[in-house]
């Protein structure tokens, strides 16, 4: 064997949430840890992300005055997995996810509150809740990071408002709209954000960080103060092994071959394959490509590749944390439908002028919908389109389009009108032949929807039931803020996308986030988690953080497995 460049007791793959929560908890037990990110910037999916954790039964639950216990958080759980993940497993994330948080608080620079209006996903559903357990970082001061801030990647241009600022997801639901209240706030977030004007001018960029870029400039502080080494621009090129157990890897670091070795062995945590054309053509549903995805560039399925190299099984590569999406010109990243699917005045229409699904239903669901679609259509060139009509533009955004009230048509960039982004004609016959979509099957799918939008029901998909589906809907619209007729011309569209947030497919692993073979057996030293790792959510989605929570988690298990240096008793 050839000798090593550098000894430490654990390696960390990936710099997102699962990466530098391991770091940290690997540290704070007495390891020397290396971390690595091949990218040049820190934080991976997750500082793009809205940086939110869903944990049932947490602490501020009980503050906002909302009951919880971990059993209905198991059973909430156990309901929407359908039974694909194993009880054990299921029941370990709801007590350790508790104590991850309570640990990162007490210990870290990690600060979350609870949204006490942020439904689960399905909460209706037994064990649901209609809010509490997604929680929401407090916003953090970027110029305590110094120089680090401009090497941390940079959010999700939707996430800005204006392209300039970020706000917390509890802000986010009171600034849709036009009206007065939403007017004064952005007027009382401008007003800040010109106050931070040195800060800019010295680090760069704002400096107040929220979502994601919170979560990540708080941990990456705290790895900072515990001077845990941080590479950038430093790639994994093998892992090694000595008899059967991982002990190192070979890194590419800025060009330069470095022999590692790693003692406690390495934690594959560098995300999922969302970036990989030939991955997700091999493993996930058609059509499919790259280019649909918000996730970061650098999510090419390394780790998960190196792992499979290794004797690792997969499982659930089929599957993504799966979103409606819109193409952005001169974006690199997909604009994601998070709030337009749930306002009133529109709705989504396939290439044959029909509905297919809940607009307002949890997005994974959307795209599952798409998907369900194109098998019962059989189209080679599958299309959908969001529709609405004048009354929708003047007061809700499409993508980045502003409402007709901030943004009028006129003023709207050349690269967003005439079908480049925005389609708009005065009638819905001249709408349907610029989509290329039949007039008369487009016009009675809407007729349909509009007779029942006005009484607040939708009997085909049950648009507006849940929740969930009104939790991004217009209050001033009445009987349900999700339903509204599509009546009043001009007539608008924008063309959707089966998306992703990132793939939630990877290595299968232990209760110890231990990598396991195809009979079960783990392999010595070896660990993945977050979208490296098979998610513990199954198919599903629980709700806003359920990426989040489980990657902090199975991140921290794989440190604590690591520190022990052996096998824990079974």
């Amino acid at each position: 064997m050839a000798e090593w460049d550098r000894t430490v007791d654990l390696l960390v793959m990936g710099s997102g949430a699962a990466g530098m929560g391991a770091a940290v908890r690997a540290h704070d037990l007495g390891l020397d840890v290396l971390l690595v990110e091949k990218s040049e910037l820190y934080g991976g999916n997750s500082a793009m992300s809205g940086g939110v954790c869903w944990v049932a039964n947490n602490p501020g639950m009980a503050k906002e005055g909302i009951s919880d216990s971990d059993e209905e958080g198991f059973q909430y759980l156990k309901h929407i997995t359908k039974g694909e993940v194993p009880d054990n497993r299921l029941r370990l994330y709801i007590r350790e996810s508790k104590r991850v948080l309570a640990y990162l608080h007490e210990k870290t620079h990690v600060r979350y509150v609870s949204l006490a209006k942020y439904t689960d996903y399905y909460p209706e559903a037994p064990g649901g809740r209609p809010g509490g357990r997604s929680m929401d970082p407090l916003p953090f001061d970027g110029s305590k990071l110094r120089e680090d801030l401009i090497r941390m990647r940079r959010p999700h241009p939707q996430s800005q408002i204006l392209g300039k600022f970020g706000i917390t997801a509890k802000e986010a639901q009171a600034a849709i709209g036009v009206g007065f209240k939403t007017m004064m706030f952005m007027a009382w977030q401008m007003f800040l954000y010109m106050l931070r004007h040195f800060k800019r001018k010295r680090w760069g960029r704002d400096t107040k960080l929220c979502a994601g870029n919170s979560l990540m400039g708080r941990l990456l502080l705290s790895l900072k103060e515990r001077n845990v080494p941080t590479w950038l621009n430093t790639g994994v090129e093998e892992l090694l092994f000595e008899d059967g157990k991982a002990v190192g890897a070979v890194l590419n670091k800025e060009g330069k071959t470095l022999r590692v070795k790693a003692s406690r062995g390495v934690v594959l945590a560098a995300g999922g394959f969302s970036r990989n054309r030939e991955m997700r053509q091999r493993y996930q549903r058609h059509p499919i490509t790259t280019e649909w995805t918000a996730g970061t560039p650098s999510n090419t399925g390394d780790a998960i590749q190196m792992g499979r190299d290794a004797g690792g099984a997969l499982d659930l590569m089929d599957e993504a944390w799966w979103t409606p999406v819109s193409l952005v010109p001169k974006s690199p990243f997909s604009w994601v439908l998070v709030v337009e699917k749930s306002l009133p005045h529109g709705l989504f229409l396939n290439q044959n002028g029909k509905r297919f699904t809940n607009e307002a239903a949890p997005y994974i669901d959307v795209v599952n919908g798409m998907y369900d679609d194109v098998a019962k259509t059989g189209a080679a060139d599958p299309r959908w389109f969001h529709i609405f009509d004048a009354t929708y533009r003047k007061s809700s955004i499409a993508g980045p389009v502003a409402p007709g009230k901030v943004m009028p048509d006129k003023q709207l960039p050349r690269r967003y009108r005439d079908g480049k982004f925005l389609y708009k004609a005065e009638t819905l016959d001249e709408l349907c032949a610029q989509l290329d979509i039949p007039a008369a099957t487009a016009k009675a799918a809407i007729t349909r929807f509009n007779e029942y939008a006005v009484k607040g029901e939708d009997p085909d998909y049950n648009r507006g039931w849940s929740a969930q589906d009104r939790y991004y809907g217009d209050p001033n619209v009445k009987p349900n803020c999700s339903l509204g007729p599509i009546e009043t011309g001009p007539f608008y569209a924008v063309q959707i996308y089966p998306g992703d947030l990132g793939t939630k497919g990877g290595l299968v692993t232990d209760e110890h986030s231990r990598v396991l073979k195809e009979d079960g057996q783990a392999i010595p030293g070896l660990y993945a988690a977050g979208n490296s790792a098979s998610s513990v959510m199954g198919r599903t989605y629980p709700g806003a953080g359920g990426t989040i929570g489980p990657a902090l988690t199975f991140g921290f298990l794989a440190a604590e497995d690591a520190a022990r240096g052996q096998d824990p008793p079974s």
